[in-house]
């Protein structure tokens, strides 16, 4: 650390970028771990160098940061564009703040989903029915065949894996007699999750039918609530983020990693139609891959229906993520750079009023 800035710890430990200027020529005075993870470059490295060596372009954050030093406010640079000397363009919003003497910025990485549009609610029901058709008439052979197999199997290791595929059919069952109505806003069948047990089972589910070695590591904050939901479908979100996650593992001669967590994130909350501030959204669950990242070309719009990078792929499987997550009136966020890329699944606390 230069100078006699004295940090708060908080910001130490948010998962943003923060930094620290001397002034409005960016001279990097603190900085915290998640800027250092950004930058790929330690505080020993940065601290007295310039934002700017690392900015194809800083004009504008050197114009928000002599505003922030005359007026003495805060400054926001809304879908900002970044551009690092050597990484990809990326969307943030940046907020620059006066702080004992010296300017501070926070940086947004977070790649939220688009803002429901009619089109999207369109296309993402048409999707529903168009599914459900197709699904229904195998999803029962594939269940008779269980239940036949069950007759000839005698091993413990056998008759679970049976059961399983049991489960699973029936749970897919289920979710194709709502497909027609993915559209709608609130979800059916609500009731308690614990959404540790969800992120256990998805896990399974990926780890006995991938065909690569992936090593996942489980790291859940114990005190987090359930929360009220569509267990099925908040599973299939969840089970599509991890698929989406190994899928692009397997891209890669690394060996590959997948973190699942979970952690009481506050301060963030969706906008509601109104415009007014929605319930705050506390509830965070984050799968983290090592794989090359999502290219910058797509990352705006990777919720959307049918945007996708894959050769084989529909781009169908992380748009029902988006609209899952806001059925259960939660967000889904995302930062991706090359060797990590980041998907929060953001949900509310039980109220008052859900627990009478």
């Amino acid at each position: 650390m230069i100078g006699e800035f004295v940090p708060d710890a908080l910001a130490e430990d948010l998962p943003t970028p923060v930094f620290i200027f001397g002034g409005i020529d960016l001279d990097i005075r603190w900085l915290n771990q998640m800027s250092e993870e950004w930058l790929g470059q330690s505080a020993r490295a940065v601290l007295g160098r310039s934002l700017t060596d690392y900015l194809r372009a800083a004009d504008d954050i050197i114009s928000a940061a002599k505003r922030c030093e005359q007026n003495q406010t805060a400054v926001s640079l809304r879908g900002f564009i970044v551009m690092r000397r050597d990484a990809a363009d990326e969307r943030c919003h940046i907020t620059l703040f006066p702080t004992q003497g010296r300017i501070g910025m926070m940086i947004s990485l977070l790649a939220t989903q688009p803002n429901d549009t009619k089109s999207n609610e369109l296309a993402v029901s048409a999707m529903g029915r168009m599914l459900a058709h197709e699904i229904k008439n195998p999803l029962a052979g594939i269940h008779g065949a269980a239940q036949l197999l069950s007759d000839d199997v005698t091993s413990d290791e056998g008759r679970a894996l049976i059961k399983l595929i049991a489960s699973e059919t029936d749970r897919i069952r289920r979710l194709t007699d709502r497909m027609e109505t993915l559209g709608d806003r609130n979800p059916e069948n609500l009731s308690l999750v614990n959404i540790h047990e969800v992120l256990r089972d998805a896990r399974k589910l990926v780890q006995s039918s991938s065909e690569h070695d992936i090593v996942f590591s489980e790291s859940y904050d114990p005190s987090l609530p359930e929360t009220l939901g569509d267990r099925d479908t908040l599973m299939q979100a969840i089970l599509n983020v991890i698929k989406n996650a190994s899928e692009a593992i397997m891209t890669t001669e690394d060996a590959g990693e997948i973190k699942l967590e979970t952690a009481f994130r506050a301060g963030v909350s969706r906008k509601m139609p109104s415009g007014a501030k929605g319930p705050g959204l506390p509830i965070e669950i984050r799968v983290i891959d090592n794989g090359p990242g999502i290219p910058a070309t797509i990352r705006d719009q990777i919720f959307q229906p049918f945007v996708t990078n894959k050769p084989s792929g529909q781009g169908l499987g992380l748009a029902l993520v988006a609209k899952v997550t806001a059925a259960h009136s939660g967000l889904v966020e995302v930062q991706s750079r090359p060797g990590k890329t980041v998907f929060s699944i953001l949900l509310p606390m039980l109220t008052e009023e859900d627990q009478s």
